[in-house]
């Protein structure tokens, strides 16, 4: 059995006692995960106890000890961005971090795809190509400072480029899980169910919006199960709910509300 983990923000307790009680076979935290330390010391209890994976969300990136602790840790292997890995039996595909429109913000078909890869955008920014996301010295673009260009360099370690989901597409997998939401969300992107159907995927876990709606009347016009994760929240691999997030009765109120006044 896998557990899906919603966003954590830091807060490891809930992880490791969840593990501790139900003993999952393995773990995938949801992004925007915002780690302390480095990882595996965050989650030292639980390391020989389950099989741990992640993907980054937006604010894994918000600074260098958020991004160092995931991306320098002892578990920085077990990132599932852009790739298909065999976990607890199943083939699950992941696209980590989030949509920003300096880069490619697909809410319409007719979007345009500023950079496709990370590597674009660094050789825009930094004809020399050097490595200012991990601290060494930037060459900025025209008058940019250095620690701005330093700084943009490092949030868009955790953007989705298009050529990380276009190369997806050529896989197949059994679980997708996204921080952004496919587009029953209200904040979703249709490009994720396209992403979903091209894996052929059953089933898709998301995080990043701290709630947990009722994606069931969707099911059959995707084409796969979605299932979104709360803040801290838990859902096993069948969309069993293991543990409430901290705000999905808060915000299944918020969303009632504005459909009662729409």
């Amino acid at each position: 059995m896998i557990y899906f983990f919603g966003d954590v923000h830091g807060s490891f307790g809930h992880v490791i006692q969840t593990v501790l009680d139900h003993r999952p076979e393995a773990i995938v935290l949801l992004g925007d995960i915002e780690a302390r330390q480095p990882l595996e010391l965050a989650l030292k209890p639980i390391l020989e106890k389950t099989d741990i994976w992640w993907i980054p969300g937006n604010h894994d990136t918000d600074n260098h000890n958020n991004h160092d602790h995931l991306y320098g840790s002892a578990l920085a292997q077990r990132n599932l961005h852009g790739r298909v890995v065999e976990i607890a039996g199943l083939r699950v595909a992941g696209l980590g971090g989030v949509f920003r429109g300096e880069i490619w913000y697909p809410d319409t078909p007719e979007a345009p795809v500023h950079f496709a890869r990370y590597a674009d955008y660094q050789k825009h920014m930094n004809p020399g190509h050097i490595q200012v996301a991990t601290g060494q010295r930037a060459l900025p673009r025209g008058g940019m400072s250095e620690a701005k260009a330093r700084g943009k360099l490092l949030t868009h370690r955790s953007t989705i480029f298009y050529a990380d989901w276009l190369e997806l597409q050529a896989q197949r997998a059994d679980i997708l899980v996204t921080h952004e939401a496919p587009s029953c969300h209200p904040k979703g992107f249709k490009v994720l169910d396209d992403l979903a159907r091209a894996l052929q995927v059953k089933v898709a876990f998301h995080g990043h919006q701290h709630d947990r709606l009722d994606y069931q009347p969707y099911w059959k016009s995707l084409g796969f199960q979605a299932h979104g994760v709360g803040l801290r929240g838990v859902t096993d691999q069948d969309g069993g709910l293991v543990r409430v997030g901290d705000e999905d009765e808060m915000r299944s109120r918020q969303r009632n509300a504005m459909a009662r006044d729409s």
